[in-house]
C-alpha cells in the first residue's frame, strides 16, 4: 500500500488554487474563506427514501433511508435500457408481440405485429415510460420477460447493487421486485456513462434517430428536464405500491449529481432539494491529473521491464469545508505485473479518504501494451542472471 497525494487543487468559483504538500502522506493544508454556508442536517424531503451521489466517485452526499428495500416503479426501466444497449443493436428490427401491445398503464401505443427499431423502442421506453416498449425489448433480447429480468438482476449485481431484484422490465407492482435508493443511484451512475443512454434520457423531443425516421414522435414526460438547470435525465415512475418515484441527473463541471427519490408526495421539489444541497455543501478538489504518474510497475517476462500506471481522467472529489485538511490518497496495487499486459488494463486501485473514511475508488490503468518475451529471450536472460551470480 502506497500513500500519495499529487498536485492537489481546490476548484472554487471558477479558479484553481494549488495546495501545499506536507509529509509523505501529502495531506492538504489550506485555509479558504470562500465557504460561508452552514451544512443542512435535514432538508425536509417528502419521500420515504432518497440519496444524492457524485457519479464518478459514488460518494453519498446526502441520504435518507437509503438502504430501505422499496419498489421503484418505472425507474426500473433504467436497467431495462442499459441491458438492451449492451446486448442489442440500435438497428435491430423488433416485431411487437400480442403481449407487448396488450400492456396497460403507461404505454406508447405500439400495435401487434408492428415493426419498430430497437433504438425507437428505447426512446419510447425512457421518454414515454412505455410498458409496451419494455415488454417488446425484453422479448427481443432474451426471448421472454422472465429471462430478461434475470439478466437485469445479474447486471445489478455486477454493478454492485446487491440489494436489488428485478421481476419485470417495466416495474409494475410485483412481488420480489425491489431496490434501494443507494442501489438505484449506483445503477444510474453506471448507465449515464453510456453515451447513448445519456443521450436518450436527456432528449426532450424527437421523431428520428440514428436508424432514421421513427414511426411516431416522442416527448419526454420528465418535467425536471425543463425545470432545473443542467438537468440531463433520467426517469420517472409511479405505481400504487411504489408511489411517485424519480431519478434525476444534474451535470456539473466535474461530472454529475445523481438524485434518487422513492415514494414521494413531492418528487420534483425533493429532487431540487437534493441537487441544491449537493451544490451548496460540496466543492470539488482535484486529487490527481490523468497524465501524472501514479505508480511504476515491474513487468515480469515482458518485452519491457517497466510500465506506468495512470488514472483514466482528471480525478476530482466533492468535499465539505471541514474535510479539506484530512484528504489523502492511497494506492492499492502489486509491485510486479506479469506479462502480457493490455493497454488500459486495470492494475490496481486508488482510494481517496476524507477524515479516514473512503470517499472514492478509481482504477489504475496501464499506459501501454507490453507483450510477453519469447522463450529464447527468457532463456537468454536467465543464463545471464545465473552467470552474474557466480
Amino acid at each position: 500500500m502506497l500513500y500519495i497525494f499529487i498536485n492537489p487543487e481546490i476548484v472554487f468559483g471558477g479558479f484553481k488554487m494549488k495546495l501545499k504538500k506536507a509529509s509523505f502522506l501529502f495531506f492538504i493544508i489550506i485555509f479558504l474563506s470562500g465557504f460561508s454556508y452552514i451544512p443542512q442536517k435535514n432538508i425536509n424531503l417528502k419521500c420515504l427514501s432518497a440519496v444524492v451521489i457524485d457519479q464518478d466517485s459514488g460518494r453519498i452526499l446526502y441520504s435518507k433511508n437509503e438502504n430501505n428495500l422499496l419498489p421503484m416503479a418505472s425507474t426500473t426501466k433504467i436497467m431495462t435500457a442499459i441491458v438492451a444497449l449492451e446486448r442489442g443493436n440500435l438497428n435491430d428490427t423488433v416485431t411487437i408481440s400480442g403481449r407487448a401491445s396488450a400492456m396497460k398503464g403507461s404505454v406508447v401505443g405500439y400495435k401487434k405485429d408492428e415493426k419498430v427499431s430497437l433504438e425507437e423502442l428505447l426512446y419510447g421506453l425512457m421518454m414515454r415510460s412505455g410498458n409496451d416498449a419494455a415488454i417488446a425489448i425484453a422479448e427481443h433480447i432474451s426471448g421472454s420477460v422472465e429471462e430478461f429480468s434475470k439478466l437485469m438482476t445479474d447486471k445489478a449485481f455486477e454493478i454492485g447493487a446487491y440489494d436489488t431484484s428485478f421481476k419485470s422490465p417495466h416495474g409494475l407492482d410485483m412481488e420480489n421486485h425491489y431496490t434501494t435508493a443507494k442501489d438505484l443511484a449506483k445503477i444510474t451512475a453506471y448507465a449515464m456513462k453510456n453515451d447513448t443512454f445519456a443521450k436518450i434520457s436527456s432528449t426532450k423531443e424527437i421523431d428520428s434517430g440514428e436508424t432514421g425516421k421513427f414511426t411516431r414522435s416522442y416527448n419526454n414526460i420528465n418535467k425536471f428536464l425543463y425545470q432545473y438547470p443542467n438537468s440531463d435525465g433520467v426517469k420517472t415512475g409511479f405505481t400504487g405500491k411504489a408511489g411517485k418515484c424519480f431519478v434525476a441527473s444534474v451535470k456539473n463541471p466535474y461530472g454529475r449529481y445523481i438524485c434518487v427519490i422513492l415514494n414521494s408526495s413531492d418528487r420534483w421539489n425533493d429532487a431540487k432539494k437534493l441537487a441544491d444541497y449537493a451544490v451548496k455543501n460540496y466543492k470539488y478538489v482535484k486529487v490527481v491529473g490523468k497524465d501524472e504518474l501514479i505508480k511504476a510497475f515491474t513487468v515480469d517476462g515482458g518485452e519491457e521491464e517497466y510500465i506506468v500506471g495512470k488514472i483514466e481522467k482528471n480525478l476530482y472529489i466533492p468535499v465539505t469545508e471541514d474535510e479539506l485538511n484530512s484528504i489523502k490518497m492511497e494506492v492499492y496495487a502489486p509491485s510486479v505485473i506479469f506479462s502480457p499486459v493490455r493497454e488500459r488494463e486495470i492494475l490496481g486501485n486508488v482510494v481517496v479518504y476524507a477524515k479516514g473514511t473512503p470517499v472514492g475508488k478509481y482504477p489504475i490503468i496501464s499506459d501501454r501494451e507490453v507483450k510477453r518475451k519469447n522463450f529464447a529471450e527468457n532463456l537468454k536472460k536467465m543464463i545471464k542472471t545465473m552467470a552474474n551470480m557466480k
